[in-house]
């Protein structure tokens, strides 16, 4: 009996009440007046009649394992409730997030569960996950996997750019273009897998028989992407928003070219960002950016005589143990931290808040982070196979070298960083981005392992994508 792709997927709001925090600078925790734009927990459900597979998108900054507090695994959690309502295997659950900064803070860069409400919100949140994979396993139908590789020019540019006076650029300044030595390291390549509804009779295999009306896609189409670059265009300011993805993906199911549902799973962006952050309009442009390249290669997928991909479905994966970041002793970091704290409580203007704000923060990161420890981290890595696609779920975020890496020298004939999967273990940087410093390798919450960790989970991907096939 001839394969096919059996494809469903569905989408839920997850936008949050105001009552729970974002991710600010001082204070760490702050609170919404408001939304901007929806969020949604998108998810889709593969199978070839052998294996099922489950793949949540949502916008959100990413997940951390703890996030329900001591003893339990959110994560975990999550492929539980989906496992009991789908019969899906946990580990064929991937749990991804487009890491959007305007959303709930669920990274452990502060404790959520501090906060009122925050725990009956987290059980909510985790059911609206699996309720979303619940509802796409509902109404999986036959489909064909077509796919294609482009370039979207102009949105991203490396955040760790050197100039020739040797310093560091990273947060949105730089100097003029003659006075830069490196440019560091970008992708600006953009991944599009479409998920055809196949009409009776026909095969996911064979090229498509006919084409929708005025030659639009068939209807109910699942598009995923894979691009890669930091959603913090709005970041730190009191709207709930899906950033650029949000734009992007709801600018691609509207555009009448019968996409029913578009899920973004970001890429290797540790080291990415936009190339211009200043408000909502900059989101607009950075979403058309990104949703006319998707829809000009929907439209060449759309060709009848494109082939599609051989049905294969699968799912592998494994947690090994990273070293943690070195850190030094807790005592003088908590000395400076209690200082810091008493001089912005004494402040009684706002020039004097605002400059002890910003020691405090100064402060108060390393000393979170010391406190926390250094035993070693588990590392979830995970890998579906899409056809001849191999998706890797990354715990962090991979700095972009991780992902071209896994790009050119994995051994599928398509191999896609997925970065904030899982687990959010902060940035997975290389020895060279170590060597020279920087914020993400800075001690912070958002530093947790140490510098071999990138090369150990490398190793650990490409020897499961080559299992996968």
């Amino acid at each position: 009996m001839t394969k096919t792709f059996l494809v469903g997927s569905a989408r839920v709001d997850v936008t949050p009440p105001l009552t729970i925090p974002y991710l600010g600078f001082t204070p760490r925790h702050d609170f919404f007046q408001g939304v901007h734009d929806p969020l949604y927990a998108k998810a889709v459900v593969v199978s070839d009649g052998d294996d099922r597979v489950a793949l949540v998108a949502v916008d959100a900054i990413g997940f951390r394992k703890d996030l329900m507090g001591a003893g339990r695994d959110f994560t975990a959690e999550v492929r539980a409730r989906v496992q009991q309502r789908t019969g899906i295997a946990p580990d064929h659950v991937m749990l991804s997030a487009t890491h959007a900064h305007s959303t709930p803070e669920t990274i452990g860069i502060r404790r959520l569960l501090d906060h009122p409400g925050a725990a009956a919100w987290l059980e909510v949140f985790a059911d609206q996950l699996a309720s979303a994979v619940a509802m796409a396993n509902r109404n999986v139908k036959p489909a064909r996997l077509k796919r294609s590789t482009s370039q979207v020019q102009g949105l991203s540019w490396s955040r760790r750019i050197v100039g020739r006076d040797g310093k560091l650029y990273w947060w949105g300044d730089r100097p003029p273009d003659d006075e830069i030595a490196d440019w560091g390291v970008n992708d600006h390549e953009v991944d599009v897998l479409c998920f055809e509804p196949l009409q009776e009779g026909e095969a996911s295999a064979e090229p498509s028989r006919t084409v929708g009306s005025a030659g639009a896609l068939p209807a109910r189409s699942v598009v995923l992407v894979n691009f890669a670059c930091h959603p913090t265009t709005v970041q730190v300011q009191p709207l709930v928003s899906a950033d650029f993805p949000g734009a992007a993906t709801t600018l691609v199911e509207n555009a009448g070219v019968g996409c029913g549902l578009c899920l973004f799973l970001q890429g290797a962006c540790g080291d990415i960002r936009a190339t211009r952050t200043v408000d909502f309009d900059d989101v607009r442009r950075q979403g058309q950016l990104l949703a006319g390249e998707i829809i000009k290669q929907l439209a060449l997928l759309n060709v009848p005589e494109h082939p599609a991909v051989p049905p294969a479905v699968s799912a592998v994966s494994e947690t090994i143990l990273v070293p943690s970041r070195p850190l030094p002793p807790l005592a003088p970091l908590e000395e400076a931290y209690l200082k810091a704290k008493r001089a912005y409580e004494q402040a009684t203007t706002d020039e004097e808040r605002r400059r002890a704000g910003g020691e405090l923060l100064r402060a108060a990161e390393p000393y979170e982070r010391v406190r926390r420890g250094d035993a070693p981290v588990p590392a979830e890595i995970q890998v579906l196979r899409l056809g001849d696609v191999a998706l890797v779920g990354i715990p962090g975020e991979p700095f972009c070298a991780m992902g071209l890496d896994l790009k050119h020298n994995a051994a599928a004939p398509r191999t896609l960083c997925v970065g904030y999967t899982n687990d959010y273990l902060g940035y997975i940087a290389p020895p060279s981005a170590w060597e020279r410093g920087g914020y993400e390798v800075s001690l912070g919450t958002w530093s947790i392992v140490g510098a071999e960790a990138m090369e150990k989970m490398l190793e650990t991907a490409k020897r499961l994508v080559k299992s996968s096939l």
